[in-house]
Parts: structure tokens; sequence; C-alpha cells
């Protein structure tokens, strides 16, 4: 069963303004041992690094032979995901997938600031686990994963990310399918963000999801999707240097459907029409600026999907997005979206994936609803061995916000290099610049350099 649906939900990085504080004290927590998030990650890498070493390749279990196919049109990383993914546990009729990943990283700029930059080692570590079952039509999927992140000498930086997600899906007969899918995450917003809260603590804040429907149609030719949902952004108690920080005003509730239309042709080509009403609304009526952010919208898209010889797949999306506001000073946005991408394969080795969004986005600041972007982006893979995949890519965001007369500019690029080691245990590379200008006085630049482990079980 087909399914795919498009939510434009506020940016995970929208956060409160840090002007709306009140005038209560907050004193700092102790700080932890400088060497304890250090020893935490050496003995975690030791960890993996020994299970990769002593667990010979059969006992991680037989790859399956599809592994080694080389599908059209599809994108180097997944391709590299594939062939390096061991098969899961079998007990009963459920599968279970489990991995460890353990990261080491140096940022030169943790806070995002021009002057009197920080810089500080972090390392990461946590897990995820997936459950697989499936009986005729039916399929249930859970997954559970969670990250820390602790830093070596800004502890109060320390945070962790985690989450959950259930999804089942039935299909009653040959073109009818019914799917339901939910879960809980818990989140961080990083410091480089341009709209950040100048709290002691990153913001952290709890997102519900939960969508449900329908889809009509096998597939091979049309396929129609219908999908209603909700979604909720619970922000976590916030402290800064004027005490606390109001977090209800970014609190959120969106309700929305989406009606999808797919009719293929032949292969990877395909059109398609989508439309998607919602309305949202926020803990507070009226925020700390004096503005009521509620609205009602709808985007409506349409394109095509058009593969020239497995040589190139090129993807057209074009529409319109609406959204009216309770405040008469933010009135209703119009804005067309727009969405090229185009992904070039010159050899079985190589890609090149080119690709353009302009759209309206919804996010939070003083005098503004959202804003207008213009994101550029430019992906190079190359399949050096079979084992050891090179991935580079830059992005250009031009963020112009809307009622406002400020606007962002965001470079960013990255380099990673993703090598199996041994089977089931992959070590990563990755190097991250980034540059942000403003119409505004801020503007930062950020390198980050991570080593990464990842180990399957």
């Amino acid at each position: 069963m087909l399914h795919r649906t498009k939510k434009n939900t506020t940016s995970s990085h929208s956060v409160p303004n840090p002007g709306t504080v009140s005038g209560l004290n907050f004193r700092r927590r102790p700080a932890r041992a400088p060497g304890r998030s250090l020893a935490a990650f050496v003995s975690g890498f030791a960890i993996l690094l020994s299970l990769g070493a002593c667990l010979p390749a059969a006992a991680q279990g037989v790859a399956d032979s599809s592994a080694d196919d080389v599908r059209p049109d599809e994108l180097l990383q997944d391709r590299f995901d594939r062939r390096t993914t061991i098969p899961g546990t079998q007990i009963g009729g459920v599968t279970f997938q489990a991995s460890a990943v353990a990261d080491l990283g140096f940022n030169d700029n943790v806070f995002a600031l021009q002057n009197d930059t920080k810089s500080d080692f972090f390392a990461d570590y946590g897990a995820r686990l997936g459950a697989d079952y499936g009986t005729s039509g039916f399929r249930a999927h859970l997954d559970l994963n969670g990250q820390e992140r602790q830093y070596l000498s800004l502890t109060n930086e320390d945070f962790w990310q985690g989450g959950s997600r259930l999804t089942l899906s039935d299909q009653l007969g040959t073109d009818l399918g019914l799917f339901l899918n939910g879960g809980v995450q818990r989140l961080a917003v990083p410091r480089s963000d341009p709209n950040t809260i100048n709290g002691f603590k990153p913001a952290t804040y709890l997102l519900y999801d939960a969508e449900a429907g329908t889809s009509i149609g096998t597939g091979a030719h049309n396929l129609l999707t219908l999908t209603t949902g909700y979604s909720q952004t619970i922000f976590d108690q916030s402290f800064g240097t004027q005490g606390l920080i109001i977090t209800n005003d970014r609190d959120r509730q969106e309700i929305f459907g989406d009606v999808r239309f797919d009719h293929t042709f032949f292969g990877e080509q395909k059109v398609f029409v989508e439309i998607r009403p919602d309305g949202r609304s926020f803990g507070r009526d009226i925020d700390a600026s004096g503005r009521r952010r509620a609205s009602n919208g709808v985007r409506g898209d349409a394109g095509f999907v058009f593969d020239i010889d497995s040589l190139f797949l090129v993807s057209l999306t074009g529409g319109y997005q609406t959204q009216t506001y309770a405040d008469a000073g933010f009135g209703k946005i119009n804005e067309p979206d727009a969405i090229v991408d185009v992904l070039w394969s010159p050899t079985r080795l190589s890609q090149i994936d080119l690709k353009f969004v302009h759209e309206y986005f919804e996010d939070i600041f003083i005098d503004s609803p959202g804003y207008v972007h213009d994101l550029t982006t430019l992906t190079v893979s190359h399949e050096l061995h079979r084992d050891l995949l090179f991935k580079a890519d830059v992005s250009y965001d031009a963020r112009q916000l809307e009622r406002s007369p400020r606007s962002y500019d965001i470079i960013t690029s990255e380099t990673r290099l993703d090598y199996e080691a041994v089977r089931g245990l992959i070590v990563g590379v990755d190097y991250t610049f980034q540059n942000l200008t403003s119409s505004t006085s801020r503007t930062f630049d950020d390198n980050i350099l991570m080593l990464t482990l990842k180990k399957q079980f």
C-alpha cells in the first residue's frame, strides 16, 4: 500500500521570544565533572568496537542477495543503507532490528555567536529498536529511539532526545487499504537557528502527532489517498538571565486533512494532484507580543515525475498556499510554491542531485508569522567502493520574513564519508560548515566535525 502525506507544521526550531520573560530568578544547577561525558563516550566506543570485532560475519546472519541489486533511480545513500543493513532477529511472527550509535564531535561556535565564541567537544550516544509484524494484508511497525548529548565543558548545554512511533496498516482488499500511525517525540532546538531562545539550556519540547486514512486503488495506475491528522507541540519550561521564559506562546495545535491522487503511466512516470487544508491554534489566544496567531489555510499542489532513460529523474511540483490569520496585522498570506528536483546518474556509482524549493513556512517571530524562502541544494554522491560512500552537499537558503523587513541568508555545506568496517558496523566522518547573515546585526560561522560509529544487532 502506497501512502504519502505532506505536513507544513511550525518549524521545530520555533521558540519563544527571549524578551517575553518574567522577573523570577533562576539558580544554575551544579556542573558535572568535566570528564564524565568523555569517559562515557570512550566506554561506548570501546563496547561498539569490541562487539564488531568479536562477532564473526556468520553471527550477523546471511545478507539478502537482493542487497547487491542496482535499482534504477535509487539514491546512493539509500543503496548503501540497504546493502549494509543486517537481517533482523525473528521471534515468532515479529522481526526485531536494533542499533546503537556513538558520535564524538567538536563545535567551534556552540552558541552561534559572532563574537565571544565558545568551542567544545561533545559526545552523542543512543540506540534505536524497530519491531515489525505482518500477516496477510496487515502490518504493524513500532519504532523506539533515544539519544543523549553531553558536552565536555559546557555541561549546561547537555540534552536528550527520543521518541516512539507506531504504524498500522491493513490491506482489506485489492483496491482498499487503511492506515493509522502516531507517536510522541522529545526534541531540542539548535542554538544556530535564527529564531532562537537565550536560555541557560537548549529549548526542548514534546511533539505529539497522529494521522489516519485510507487508500483506494492498487497503485499500479491510480491511487487515491485520504488522510486526516492532528499534531501538538508543547514546550518545556525554560529559564534565561531574566528568569522564567514564557513558552506556551509556542505551544501549538494543528488539525489537517490531505487528499492526494496519483496516476502512474509506467515505471517512474507519474502525475499527482494534492490538496491540504489546515486549522492552527496556540497555547494562548494572544501572545506576549499582543498577536493572535491562530489561522486557517489550504495548500494545493500538482506535479509529475519523469524518468529519462534511467539517466535523469525529474520531479516538478507547483501550487499555491494561502493562510488567513486571526491577527489583522498578519492578515492573509498568499504565496505560490514550487519544488524542482533533478537527479542525474551519469554512472551506476555516481549521482548529482539538484533541488530547488520555494514556499511559505510558518514560524514564530515577534512581528512575523513566518517566512518565504528559496532553498537550493546541490548533492554529489559517489560510491568509492561497495562498502565506502562519499557524499558532499551545499545549500543556500534565502529567507524573507512576512510583514517584516528582516531577512536571513544561510549557507550550509557538508562532507561525509561512510565505511562498513565489518558486517553490521559503520564508521562515518562528517564535516559541516554553516554561515548565517541577516539584515539585522546577527551573523555567525559554525564548524562541526564528527566521528560516528553505528553498530547493528
